[in-house]
């Protein structure tokens, strides 16, 4: 079970395309230059990325490089606010032997495969709904100089 949680990123549209490299461009964009805007962070070493699919028609989603904050009553212009509903969610967790940073197109892939795969395996189980929305999380005190973590959360329904 996840917590709602809010958070302050900027947001982008990605084509779902071009999602495996313009994520990580976006996420490094908003880590570098831009998450010391955001007022009052809650984890201010946790890095957050919000997929959303507003329709699962369209051949884009919203992307929200982000982090945790207490409320949305002080959003930066040129900022966004979002809230993660609280949700039965399923996670994985990627462990590489490289910097967090270094999470490339075909690691993020390899990923996503192994989530698809779990999937369809459970798939009498339970429902991945993943179409909502998925979040990815990255801790960076977590980065060892050796190993980083990245984890990944969507909702899921109980058949």
């Amino acid at each position: 079970m996840m917590p709602s949680f809010h958070l302050i990123g900027q947001m982008y549209r990605i084509e779902i395309a071009e999602a495996p490299t313009k994520a990580p461009e976006a996420a490094k964009q908003f880590w570098w230059n831009n998450r010391h805007k955001v007022p009052s962070p809650v984890e201010p070493n946790i890095y957050y990325g919000l997929t959303k699919t507003l329709d699962p028609s369209l051949s884009w989603t919203h992307y929200l490089p982000s982090i945790r904050v207490q409320n949305l009553n002080d959003i930066p212009d040129g900022f966004s606010g979002d809230t993660v509903p609280a949700s039965l969610c399923v996670g994985f967790r990627y462990i590489g032997n490289h910097h967090y940073e270094e999470i490339s197109e075909l690691r993020a892939e390899a990923l996503y495969h192994a989530i698809d795969r779990l999937a369809k395996e459970n798939e009498g189980k339970y429902e991945l709904l993943d179409s909502e929305f998925f979040v990815e999380k990255i801790d960076t005190d977590a980065y060892d100089g050796e190993y980083c973590q990245m984890e990944w959360f969507a909702p899921i329904r109980v058949k």
